[in-house]
Formats: structure tokens, sequence, C-alpha cells
């Protein structure tokens, strides 16, 4: 790509190189290619094809795969390695290789705005059902990737989608009602289905988002769509979805909401409906085998109580040395298993391109076995993190990498005065309510813990570890290498988009065929969207590779993102303006930082820190 290209000659020449590839076969890897290893590169390419209306449909979907194809652990491993050398320090220089890779990734998802990108490009698309399904599920499973990730900018995503909060009322519940028809009317509908499929992955990613901000709770509490979920046929005699509902159930305090008799009456029917060793297998997964699983908030006590019927483990199995039980056996299963290569990728719950794809059916045996579909295999520490977390539990993860309170494996830990290690979202939710420890019941100020910041490096190594062994050393897993692939012949070059008529694109909406999706709610018109057609003259421009070399200092405190317009507040902190303005609309007039009253008005431009900005930028142009 020629630098410096914007609007229909970047487009044309990204056509180009689609075409080369095919645009059914280029991936992540190869764009990481292109670029250098640049992921920030990547990602400003990949933004710019969601935004951009004249791109063809196919061309956003590619681009939208390839994302989600970064946020998996694969898309760090270009180089081929000799699999017989599987040593600890290959695996420590992967490992190191991975997490620079996901820490860059999240800070360019930030900087070049690619939630809105994704808003832009499912509103474009509303009237169609099958590119409407494509776009969210792509959407959908790059935020769940990217929370579940131990990284240093983990708060700041968190921050950043807290900003973006109105994009779960104008589009993902709309979305979800939208699909709910379909559903109902099959009364067989399972995983092989469409919408089968992407309402687990809508569900999925509300418990990620649900546990880790405040924000969206309320909205989703409010809302009829978990009594509207419930009602599809079948969906409660599945334990993976049943465990969703309940834990979104929870994050969003559903006690507090219009429809908690419903909600309860309906998850202790469901319960008792499931045979006995269905019920145990669900309340393990809710229970002692979190440490692998997606995180429910323990917060909101009176929804806990709520559903304690399910949130406890099984009578026959609290009796001491049951657990080690559990691992032996979990561990025997692993070494005969089938399908091990598909957990592999499916670590610490991460969701990859291929885990649900559209009319293909879940293999039966992970259903059957639920209860160890995620669970990690046993794995001798390369990095010399057991010393320091301690020995793994029945599920292979760490004792001390999981949260004391919650038991979910931590992605953002804190450590309180007395030495207790949480995990920050559920402290800081707990907090909200109590001035106390969760476990101990003595006084606490969040104000007085601090980063966790050795036990998280030591997580990260953990997970990434877990990662770079997965790919490297897959012996460790005890299962074959995977075979190369002959790559496919490239596909028929795309045509360049030629600009419609205003007349006849109304034709061609108007004809277009009716759709189960109907229409999604406009995120607002293009003048109260940014025009990104055309570039002000002067306007500060920020390379990919800006966001990862700016110094802390020039990034706002909220998301991390390189600032273009800073202000400083009262408590001197330096701010986006755009991004705290959002923040103070979505959130409240709270600072995101100390947490104490703030206003707009009380923030003034720091002119000299915008001057020193101008002149980094340049420097990197």
């Amino acid at each position: 790509l020629q630098p410096g290209a914007t609007g229909l000659l970047r487009l044309w020449m990204l056509q180009a190189l689609f075409a080369v590839f095919g645009q059914h076969t280029i991936s992540g890897r190869d764009l990481m290619e292109l670029t250098d290893n640049d992921v920030s590169g990547a990602i400003s390419l990949i933004a710019f094809i969601v935004r951009c209306e004249s791109a063809p449909f196919d061309m956003q979907a590619a681009a939208g795969r390839c994302l989600v194809e970064l946020t998996a652990a694969d898309s760090v491993f270009l180089v081929k390695t000799d699999l017989e050398e599987t040593n600890t320090t290959q695996i420590a220089k992967l490992t190191a290789m991975l997490n620079k890779h996901v820490n860059s990734l999240i800070k360019a998802l930030i900087q070049f705005e690619v939630v809105e990108a994704f808003a832009r490009c499912i509103c474009q698309h509303q009237q169609s059902h099958a590119r409407t399904d494509i776009i969210v599920k792509h959407f959908l499973t790059t935020v769940h990737n990217c929370l579940l990730y131990c990284s240093e900018n983990q708060r700041k995503f968190r921050q950043h989608l807290a900003c973006q909060s109105t994009i779960v009322t104008d589009i993902m519940i709309p979305y979800v009602h939208n699909i709910l028809p379909a559903l109902y009317d099959n009364p067989n509908c399972g995983p092989e289905t469409v919408e089968f499929a992407n309402l687990k992955s809508v569900l999925q990613t509300f418990v990620v988002v649900t546990f880790n901000i405040g924000v969206f709770r309320p909205q989703l509490r409010d809302s009829d769509m978990l009594e509207q979920v419930c009602r599809v046929p079948n969906i409660l005699n599945y334990i993976s979805m049943l465990e969703l509902l309940i834990k979104l159930s929870v994050n969003v305090d559903f006690v507090r909401g219009p429809y908690a008799e419903v909600l309860t009456q309906t998850f202790l029917g469901a319960f008792q409906a499931l045979p006995a060793e269905s019920q145990a297998r669900l309340q393990r997964r809710l229970t002692s085998e979190q440490g692998m699983r997606l995180p429910f908030s323990r917060s909101a006590r009176e929804s806990v109580d709520a559903l304690s019927f399910v949130l406890t483990l099984p009578v026959d199995e609290q009796e001491p040395g049951k657990a080690q039980e559990r691992k032996a056996r979990r561990q025997d299963n692993w070494r005969h298993a089938k399908n091990k290569a598909r957990k592999r990728k499916r670590m610490f719950g991460m969701q990859t391109k291929d885990a649900a794809q559209p009319g293909q059916p879940e293999c039966e045996a992970e259903e059957q076995e639920e209860d160890s579909a995620d669970d990690m295999p046993c794995l001798i520490p390369a990095q010399n993190w057991e010393e320091h977390l301690g020995a793994t539990d029945e599920t292979f993860v760490p004792a001390k990498a999981k949260c004391q309170w919650t038991g979910v494996l931590m992605h953002d830990p804190v450590q309180t005065p007395d030495g207790f290690l949480f995990e920050r979202a559920a402290l800081e939710d707990w907090a909200q309510f109590y001035a106390s420890n969760p476990l101990t019941g003595a006084p606490l100020d969040m104000a007085a813990c601090i980063d966790a910041a050795d036990v998280a490096s030591f997580i990260q190594g953990y997970q990434m570890q877990m990662f770079a062994a997965g790919h490297l050393a897959p012996e460790a897993f005890e299962e074959p290498p995977p075979p190369e692939v002959a790559p496919l012949a490239p596909a028929a070059p795309m045509p360049a988009p030629m600009p419609m008529p205003a007349a006849s694109s109304a034709a061609a909406a108007s004809s277009a065929p009716t759709t189960l999706l109907g229409d999604l709610p406009s995120l607002g018109t293009s003048e109260s969207l940014p025009s990104t057609k055309k570039r002000e003259k002067g306007k500060i421009r920020i390379e990919s590779r800006s966001v990862v070399d700016c110094p802390e200092d020039m990034r706002c405190k909220i998301d991390g993102k390189v600032m273009i317009n800073p202000v400083l507040s009262p408590y001197g902190h330096h701010f986006e303006k755009k991004t705290l303005d959002k923040w103070l609309a979505n959130c409240g007039s709270v600072c995101p930082i100390t947490k104490k009253a703030l206003r707009s008005d009380e923030c003034f431009e720091d002119a000299e820190m915008k001057k020193r900005i101008v002149k980094f930028l340049k420097s990197q142009g």
C-alpha cells in the first residue's frame, strides 16, 4: 500500500491486495506479514475497510474475519519452527512475542475506533439478515476474546467499551430480538442452526462485558431480553446455554429488575428437569471449575442467593479429596479424548473464527462432556511461574492466578493492604455497595488497593505460555502437529466499486427481499457522526507505529488512546476531550480515575501538552 493513500485510492489498492490473496482465503497472518508484523498497521487497515461504505460487503466480512484471527494466539506465530526443538527457551520467546502482540492489539483497537467502525458497518447492512449475522459475529468475538486476555491494557479497554455503551441498546438488544422469531418458529432448533450459534455468541459476550463493565447492566436488566431468550425451544436443555443465562442474570443483578420472579422460577424449573448427572455437571461449571470459564459477579448477593440451588457444589462432591479425583479423571480423559486440537484452540474460553460455523452441528461428545470441553491439559511450567502462582488446581489453573473471591482466572489483579488478591472488576463492583473486604469483612477502601503488577506478569506468562506451547509443542498435549495445507489458488480479482446514483440506491433498498432480521436502529445520521470521507487540512495524522511508540503521558487516562485534544482535570489527569465527554455522558459525572465528582467544564485544554503531542507525531511521519 502506498503510504499516505486515502479514500477510494486506498480502497482500490486494498481491493487489489484482497484479490491477489483471495477474499475468502486472506488471513490475519497475511495482513501481519504485509505490515511487517505490525499489528497496529493491520488493525488500521481492517478498521478502514469495515468503516468504508464504498467497500464491497465480501471485503468487509473478510476484514472482520481477519480481525478475529488477530485476537487469537495463532496470529503471532508466523515463523515456522522446528517442532522437535521444543525447549523452554523457544516457548519463552514465543510467550514474549504473544504478550507484545496482545498489548499492541488492544491499543490499536482503541486508537482506530474499531468498535465504532463495526457499529457503522452493522447499520449500513441492517436490511440484510445474512450480512448482519456475519458482521455481528465478528464484532462480538473480537470484544469477547480481548476481554479474556491478561493484559496491561485490560482496564483501558473496559473503559473504552464503557464509553460506547449505546451500542448495546441501539444494536445488540434489537439484534437479539430480531433473531428470536426464527428460533421460536423452529421447535427443533439447536447448535446446528445459524441463529442458535449466533445467540450463544451474543450471550458469551454479554457475560464477559457485564462482568467487566457496570454501565451495561441496567440496560440488560430492565430489558425483557433474558426472559424472551429463555422461551427459545430447547435452549434450557443445553447446559452451556443455561450456564450463560444464569451468569448473565447474576451479572446484571436480575433480582432488582422487573423479571426477577419469572427468571428465578424458569431457572429452577430448568435445573430440576435436568438428569441428576447433568445437574451435577452444571453445578461444577458454576463453582469448582470457574477458573477456566467465563466469570460472573459475586457482589450481587441477592441474585446469588436467589440461585443458590445451582451455585453450590453437588453434595456428594464436597468431601475432601474429591477435587484431586476429578483432576486425575480429567487428566485421563485428555489422554483419550478426541478433538483435542479443537479444545486446545479454545483455551481460556477464547472463541475462534471456526468455533461455531453456521450450519455445522456441535460435536456430540462435547455436549456429553461439557464439563471438560474447555479445560486445560497439564503442562510443565516453562516460565518459572509455578513457584510464584502455586500448583495447579483440578482444572490445571495455578491457585494464586485465580481471584480469591470469585475463583476465576484474573485478568487485572489488584492487591488489598492486607495481602488479598482480587480481580479488579469484581472488587470495584463490590466496593460500590460495601466498604469492606468481601472475604474477611474488614474495612476496605478501594483507593488503598494497588495494582498487583508482579502477579499480573506471572499470569500473563502462564496464559501466554499455554498458547505458545499449544502451537510450538503440540506433543505437550499428546497430539501430533496438524498437517500443512497447500495454499489455495487466488480468487478472481474483484471489480472496483462504482458509485450508485441516489435514485438507484433507493430503488435497490426498496427492492431488497424481506428478511428475518428486519430493520435495526441507526446509531445516527451522517450529520451526527463524524465524516470519514475527507480529511481536513492540517488534521493530526496518527501513524500505526505511533500507537505503539507514543509515551504514556501523551495517552488518554481513560482508554490509552493517543490524545489529539488533551484536557487536564482538577485531579491532575489528562484525557482526550471527546473520550471524556462520552465517559461523562454514559457513566455519570465522576472521574474515571479517582471516582470523585467531575464535570466537563472543570477541565481545561492543555495547549502545552498538545504541542508536545503534535511534535511527536510529526517526528513519526
